[in-house]
């Protein structure tokens, strides 16, 4: 039985055969989503605390959106977990998502 014989409601990728993935580095802890380009409003470690790193994010997560929009056969992933006790119960991907869609990326 191939997938698309009466499944596409439990395979709703199957036509998908792309990956492109975005792996989280940092957590997003600023409660406004205005300041994404601040270093200080991530959660960085001691060898993230560069100037521009924030940027780098920045780039990241929107390279991997543009990446994903010219392939129709693609799924973008956000990757990256609960890595900063510290930042509360963030994830690195969650907080990229978060970012990229108050940024108004998706669907470009």
């Amino acid at each position: 039985m191939k997938l698309d014989d009466g499944f596409g409601s439990y395979y709703p990728f199957a036509k998908l055969k792309n990956l492109v993935m975005v792996a989280g580095h940092s957590v997003y802890t600023s409660s406004s989503c205005e300041k994404a380009d601040k270093e200080d409003s991530w959660f960085l470690e001691s060898y993230q605390k560069n100037p521009g790193q924030a940027a780098t994010f920045l780039a990241h997560i929107k390279e991997g959106i543009e990446s994903t929009a010219l392939d129709d056969e693609a799924l973008l992933l956000f990757s990256g977990g609960e890595t900063r006790k510290d930042a509360g119960p963030r994830s690195e991907a969650q907080s990229y998502w978060t970012v990229a869609d108050s940024e108004g990326w998706f669907g470009m």
